[in-house]
C-alpha cells in the first residue's frame, strides 16, 4: 500500500505535531550549524565521496558549486545558527515519504485538519493532512514516478544525519501536492488547483519543475494569485536549448525562471535560455533520493539511457535537467526565509538574483541570468542593496526613433551610462548617453538609427553604478539594416 497506512499516519502525526509553527526556530547544532574555524565536516556520507558513477568530480558537486559547503564537507560559515520553519509547495509527482533520508519532520502538517475522515478545514478535501493528491483526487501523494521526490530531496534531505545525501534547507516543511501521473504527465487544471491550495494553506515558496504545454489560462490565474500574495513562485527553464525560457511563465515578471548549470560552472547545452532567464544553479548529474523501486529516465524514455545506471547506491538516483537544477534556489530561498521571516517575495528575489555570482560576459545577459546561484553571498546579502542594469531589447517608434528599453536602478542610484562598439568581442567602447535618474522597465534612451554604423555588428552596453562605487553592466547586441562601411 503506497498511501498513509494507520502506522506510518500515527509516526507522522507525531513527528510533525509543533513544526509547523514559524514561531519555534530549529536549533543547528555541532557541525551542521555553521563554519567557523576548527568547524568540522557533515557527516553524511555520499558529500564526501567522488566517482560513484565513474566522474571526475565530488558526487554532491551541486553543494560546492553554489557555496553552501567547502569540498571537504564544511558548511560555509554564513549558514544560520537558528531557523524558522518555512512552508514549501512542491507541486510535482509526490514524494516517497518513507524514504530513509527524508525525515519526517521535513513534510507539512496541516494544522487545520485531523485524521477523522472528515474535512476539518473546510477547503472540500478530506485528511489532507501533507497535502493532496490531485491525480488520484485523495490524501495519499505518494510519487509513482520519481521526479518529485528527486526535488524533495535536493531541498530538504536529512542534514547531518550520518544517511546518504545532504539536503540543502532543514527548516523547509515540504507541502506535497502532486499533480503528475505515474507516466510523467500533469494536467493544467490540477497545477492550478495545486497553485491556489499552496497559498490558501501559507505556503511562503511555490517550487514548479514542469515543463510542456503552454500554461493554461486557469494556470496563469492561479499564479497571479499566488504572486499577489507576496509568494515567490520558482519555476525551471526548460531543456529544449530554445530561447524560450520558462514555458510562458515569463509572462509574469515575478517568476523565478532557472536554468540549468555544469560542473564546470557553464551553462548546460540543453538548458533554455532567453530574456526571462534569471540565474542558473547545478542541473548536470544531480544526486538526491531515489523513490522507491523508480527510474525515471528509462520511464521518460531519455535517449541512449541504460535502464537503472542513474541508480547510486540503490536509495539515490542522479539526474540531469533544469528541474534539478531549480529547486537550489527554492531551498536557499526557504534558508533565507528561515532567518528573516519579514522578508517580501520581491527582498528574496533581490537577494537571489544580486548575489549570484557573474557568469559570461560581464553583467547580465540572456545565457546566464544575472548569473550562478550562490548561497554563501545570498546569506550574507542586505535586502535592501541592490544594483540593476538590464538591457530588455531594441525597438522602432512611430517616429523612426530607436528606442533602447530596460531598466537602470539601484537602492542608492548614482548613475547610468550606455555606450557602444563593433566587432566580436567588442572593442573601443564609444559613449552614446548617460541616464541621470532611475529607469524601471521602459524606454531607457531614444536616438536617430542614422547616428549608429549600419550593417555592423554592435554590442550595446548598460553600465549602472552605485554610490558605494559597485557597478552592474548588460549586453545587448544589434545590428542594423544596411552595408558595412
Amino acid at each position: 500500500m503506497n498511501g498513509l497506512s494507520s502506522a506510518l499516519l500515527l509516526t507522522l502525526l507525531l513527528s510533525i505535531s509543533g513544526h509547523s509553527s514559524a514561531q519555534q526556530p530549529l536549533q543547528l547544532s555541532g557541525s551542521g550549524g555553521g563554519a567557523g574555524d576548527g568547524a568540522l565536516p557533515l557527516n553524511d556520507p555520499l558529500l564526501s565521496t567522488r566517482g560513484s558513477w565513474n566522474q571526475r568530480y565530488a558526487d554532491q558537486w551541486n553543494l560546492i558549486q553554489i557555496g553552501l559547503v567547502s569540498p571537504l564537507g564544511i558548511p560555509v560559515a554564513a549558514f544560520p545558527q537558528q531557523l524558522q520553519s518555512v512552508t514549501v509547495a512542491l507541486i510535482d509527482s509526490g514524494v516517497d515519504y518513507r524514504h530513509p533520508d527524508l525525515p519526517l519532520q521535513q513534510l507539512w502538517r496541516n494544522p487545520d485538519e485531523q485524521d477523522n475522515g472528515r474535512d476539518d478545514d473546510g477547503n472540500g478535501l478530506i485528511d489532507d493532512l501533507i497535502g493532496w493528491n490531485f491525480v488520484g483526487r485523495n490524501n495519499t501523494p505518494w510519487d509513482d514516478h520519481g521526479h518529485g521526490t528527486h526535488i524533495a530531496g535536493i531541498i530538504a534531505a536529512g542534514r547531518n544525519n550520518n544517511v546518504g545525501i545532504t539536503g540543502i534547507a532543514p527548516n523547509a516543511r515540504l507541502m506535497v501536492l502532486k499533480v503528475v501521473d505515474a507516466g510523467g504527465h500533469a494536467n493544467g487544471s490540477h497545477i492550478a488547483g495545486a497553485v491556489r491550495y499552496a497559498v490558501d494553506k501559507g505556503a511562503r515558496l511555490i517550487h514548479l519543475s514542469l515543463g510542456g504545454q503552454q500554461p493554461t489560462v486557469a494556470e496563469m490565474d492561479a499564479l497571479n494569485y499566488a504572486l499577489e500574495r507576496d509568494v515567490l513562485v520558482i519555476t525551471a527553464a526548460g531543456n529544449q536549448a530554445s530561447a524560450d525560457a520558462s514555458r510562458g511563465y515569463d509572462q509574469l515578471p515575478s517568476v523565478l525562471v532557472v536554468g540549468a548549470a555544469t560542473p564546470e560552472g557553464q551553462r548546460a547545452r540543453f538548458s533554455d535560455w532567453g530574456p526571462a532567464l534569471d540565474l542558473l544553479a547545478p542541473g548536470v548529474n544531480v544526486l538526491s533520493l531515489r523513490a522507491k523501486g523508480s527510474d525515471f529516465l528509462r520511464r521518460n524514455g531519455a535517449p541512449g539511457y541504460q535502464p537503472a545506471s542513474a541508480v547510486v547506491s540503490q536509495q539515490y538516483y542522479r539526474a540531469t535537467g533544469t528541474s534539478f537544477a531549480a529547486p537550489h534556489v527554492t531551498a536557499v530561498a526557504a534558508l533565507l526565509l528561515g532567518r528573516d521571516p519579514q522578508l517580501s517575495s520581491a527582498q528574496l528575489q533581490r537577494i537571489l538574483l544580486h548575489s549570484a555570482r557573474d557568469l559570461g560576459p560581464t553583467g547580465t545577459d540572456q545565457n546566464h541570468g544575472y548569473g550562478m546561484l550562490d548561497a554563501a553571498a545570498a546569506l550574507r546579502a542586505s535586502p535592501e542593496y541592490f544594483v540593476e542594469a538590464h538591457l530588455l531589447r531594441a525597438e522602432l517608434d512611430a517616429a523612426n526613433q530607436l528606442l533602447l528599453v530596460g531598466t537602470a536602478d539601484a537602492d542608492r542610484f548614482l548613475r547610468a551610462q550606455i555606450d557602444y562598439a563593433l566587432g566580436e568581442p567588442p572593442q573601443q567602447w564609444k559613449p552614446l548617453l548617460p541616464i541621470a535618474q532611475p529607469l524601471r522597465d521602459q524606454p531607457l534612451i531614444s536616438l536617430d538609427p542614422t547616428t549608429l554604423p549600419e550593417g555592423e555588428l554592435m554590442t550595446l552596453r548598460l553600465v549602472t553604478e552605485h554610490q558605494d562605487g559597485s557597478r552592474r553592466e548588460s549586453r545587448l547586441q544589434l545590428q542594423l539594416p544596411g552595408e558595412a562601411q
